[in-house]
C-alpha cells in the first residue's frame, strides 16, 4: 500500500512539473508597488584596452490606474535613476532610454494577462523623452565638439528619435521587466526564439516550478545568430549612433579584415530568474549574462526587489 501511494505521489508530481503554467496578472486598481533594480556591468576592451565599470541603481514605480475584465492601465515611472561608474559603458549595456524618460509617467494598456498592448500617452511621453535627448546630445557635442566630424549632431539626433517609436518603447520595457512574461504560458523544458538588448538573437529554455504561493521561471538564453545575424546586427546599432548608409559599406567592405580578426562571432549566454506571487507581481528577479562580441567581453548582473506595495 505504501509502495502504491509512493508511486502515486511521484506520478502526480512528475504531472505538475509537466503542466503549463499561465503567467499573468492579477491586480486590482489602486495598486502600487515600488520596485529598485541594482545593475553591475564590467567591459573588458579589446586588445589590453582595460577594463570598464558601472553600478547603476534606479527606483520604478508601478501603478493600476484602472482594472476590468479586458485588462489593466498601468503607469510605470522611473522616479530615481543613479549610475556610478562609466556613464558611457552604462548606456551602451543597457537601454538607452531609461536615460531620457526618468521622472516622466508611462501609461501602459495591457490585455487581461497583463501583456502591453499600446501606451496611452505615447505623445506626451515622445515630447518629453526627445526634449531631454536633444539636451543631452547638445551637452555631448559641446563638451567633445571634434565628434561632429565623424557623425554630424543631426545625424545622431535622427537615430536616437527613432529610439522613440512606439514598438521600441515597448520591447525595451519588457525586457527589461516582468511585462515581457506576461501572457506567456509555459512549462519545463519550452524554448523560444527572442531578439534581446542590442539585437542579439537568442534562444531561450525555460524551467517552471510552483512552489507554494509563488511560481519561479528561469529562463536560460543563448546566442543564436548566424554570420549575417551579426552582420546585420552591427550595422543596425551604428545607424542607432547617427550613422547613415555609410555605416553599411564600412562594415561590408571591411567584414573579411573582422572575420580574421574573430570579431565578427556573438558568444552570448544569460540566466534570468522570476518569483511571480499569486496577484502576478514579481517579489524578485535575478539575471546574469556573459557576451563576447567585437573584441570586447561583458559581464552583467541585475538584481529587482520590492522597495515597498500597498497589497498584500
Amino acid at each position: 500500500m505504501k509502495k502504491t501511494m509512493l508511486s502515486l505521489a511521484l506520478l502526480l508530481s512528475a504531472v505538475g512539473l509537466s503542466a503549463q503554467t499561465l503567467i499573468k496578472a492579477n491586480f486590482h486598481k489602486g495598486d502600487t508597488t515600488v520596485y529598485q533594480t541594482v545593475t553591475k556591468g564590467e567591459m573588458a576592451l579589446p586588445m589590453g584596452g582595460g577594463n570598464k565599470q558601472f553600478t547603476s541603481t534606479a527606483d520604478t514605480r508601478f501603478v493600476v490606474l484602472d482594472a476590468n475584465p479586458q485588462g489593466y492601465k498601468i503607469e510605470v515611472t522611473t522616479i530615481k535613476q543613479n549610475v556610478e561608474g562609466d556613464d558611457e559603458v552604462a548606456s551602451q549595456m543597457g537601454n538607452q532610454l531609461d536615460g531620457y524618460i526618468v521622472n516622466v509617467p508611462v501609461v501602459y494598456q495591457t490585455d487581461v494577462n497583463g501583456k502591453i498592448q499600446k501606451i496611452v500617452n505615447y505623445q506626451d511621453v515622445v515630447a518629453k523623452a526627445s526634449k531631454q535627448a536633444i539636451s543631452n546630445i547638445d551637452s555631448i557635442y559641446k563638451a567633445n565638439p571634434e565628434i561632429a566630424n565623424a557623425i554630424p549632431k543631426e545625424k545622431m539626433i535622427m537615430g536616437v528619435s527613432e529610439l522613440f517609436d512606439e514598438k521600441n518603447v515597448i520591447s525595451a520595457v519588457e525586457q527589461q521587466s516582468v511585462f515581457g512574461m506576461y501572457g506567456k504560458t509555459l512549462k519545463t523544458g519550452d524554448t523560444e526564439n527572442m531578439t534581446l538588448a542590442q539585437g542579439i538573437k537568442a534562444i531561450t529554455t525555460y524551467d517552471v516550478t510552483p512552489v507554494l504561493s509563488t511560481i519561479a521561471v528561469v529562463g536560460k538564453s543563448k546566442a543564436n545568430m548566424t554570420e549575417q545575424d551579426v552582420k546585420q546586427m552591427i550595422i543596425e546599432n551604428m545607424k542607432k549612433m547617427g550613422l547613415g548608409e555609410e555605416a553599411t559599406s564600412q562594415i561590408e567592405n571591411n567584414w573579411g579584415q573582422m572575420k580574421a580578426m574573430g570579431m565578427t562571432n556573438i558568444d552570448f549566454s544569460s540566466t534570468t530568474t522570476y518569483h511571480f506571487l499569486k496577484s502576478g507581481w514579481a517579489n524578485d528577479t535575478a539575471s546574469e549574462s556573459k557576451t563576447k562580441m567585437m573584441g570586447m567581453n561583458l559581464n552583467v548582473n541585475s538584481n529587482t526587489k520590492i522597495l515597498s506595495r500597498n497589497w498584500k
